[in-house]
């Protein structure tokens, strides 16, 4: 309601996340600034979500410069947090060679890769997690963040899947983010997993 948006059809793929921060520009420099305000006294990182080209980054780089500008000419104390975004949509993971260039890090989002809407409990028997198209981009976004220098994470419940941290050790996966009640099963598969040893078996 604050917000006065139309209704949508579909507002899960409409102006929401970066689209709505881009449409309302004066919206997302007040955020940008509190943020780079904030980053004066701690280690801070900014992700921007749900975006599909490198045009978007772009412009939201011109923005969060403008942003930088405006309060170092009002002597405002800033830092200068990492920017980098989620890599959510087909269209990012397809293009993820190109978005390397240009931020850096990558969180790779997983909970709506499979395009199923979870809270739907008659979807439940389509929703595969492990589905390969999933674990394909996965390491194709990793593959790229590490060609151009930059680190690559998972965030999503998929993330705490004890079955598939190896593979994501495998893969050069840089961070995993979890809820709090996963960390310590989580570092313990990791602290116990030899990840040449797991390479040489799965490819034979």
């Amino acid at each position: 309601d604050y917000f006065k948006m139309e209704k949508e059809e579909n507002p899960a793929l409409g102006c929401r996340a970066i689209r709505l921060c881009l449409t309302r520009p004066e919206l997302f420099k007040t955020q940008l600034r509190a943020l780079f305000r904030a980053s004066a006294f701690g280690s801070l990182a900014i992700m921007y979500p749900m975006i599909t080209s490198v045009g978007e980054v772009r412009q939201i780089k011109k923005i969060a410069e403008e942003v930088k500008a405006e309060l170092q000419a009002q002597k405002i104390k800033i830092g200068n947090p990492d920017q980098g975004i989620m890599i959510e949509t087909p269209a990012a993971a397809l293009i993820s060679d190109e978005l390397a260039r240009e931020v850096d890090f990558f969180s790779i989002g997983t909970n709506d890769t499979m395009a199923i809407d979870r809270q739907n409990p008659q979807l439940e028997p389509f929703f595969d997690p492990h589905h390969p198209a999933v674990l394909k981009m996965i390491r194709l976004v990793v593959k790229n963040a590490h060609q151009a220098g930059i680190w690559a994470g998972i965030c999503g419940e998929l993330g705490a899947d004890l079955s598939l941290t190896k593979e994501f050790l495998a893969m050069g996966v840089d961070e995993l983010s979890v809820s709090p009640g996963n960390i310590l099963p989580l570092r313990r598969e990791i602290l116990e997993t030899n990840v040449k040893e797991y390479k040489a078996e799965i490819s034979g």
